[in-house]
Parts: structure tokens; sequence; C-alpha cells
């Protein structure tokens, strides 16, 4: 039997979180884009905090925690980023 996944392409955080700097800044608006960001423009992909980021969007996306959750994991992730040095 086939079945539906729900996907919330749209969800959007309270908040937006700014990421960059000076002209790069970017604002990522919620875990869709999030997850683009740490897939794509992320300069390192691994540690703890980096694939906690990745599970909980995917898991807001797809309704099985709060979008918030994800806001913050995705905070923790690029705080780790940026405190390690790993910047462009």
């Amino acid at each position: 039997m086939n079945s539906v996944i729900p996907v919330g392409f749209r969800l959007e955080w309270e908040f937006a979180v700014h990421v960059g700097y000076g002209p790069d800044t970017k604002a990522i608006a919620g875990p869709r884009q999030a997850l683009r960001y740490l897939q794509e423009d992320f300069g390192i992909r691994s540690g703890q905090p980096y694939w906690t980021a990745v599970a909980d969007c995917n898991s807001a996306l797809r309704y099985r925690c709060e979008v918030e959750i994800a806001r913050t994991s995705f905070i923790v992730a690029y705080s780790d980023y940026v405190v390690r040095g790993d910047r462009d």
C-alpha cells in the first residue's frame, strides 16, 4: 500500500537566523533553508552539532519535531562552525 509522507516545505521559524558576515550575510528562515545551507554552503560536514542539526531539520520538515528545536540545533551547529574557525 502506498502512503503519503507529509513534508513541511514552507515551515518557518519565528525569527530568522542570520549567518555570514558583512555583505555575505544570509537570513535562514526555516528548516528547509537551514538544511540546504548545511548541505551546500557549510564549510564542514562533521561533528555532533552538524549531524544533530541535519537530523533535527529533517525531522521538523517531516513534522516529527518542533521547528524551534531545529532552529536551536542549527544555531548550535553554526556556532560550533564559527568557534572552530572553519569559516570561508
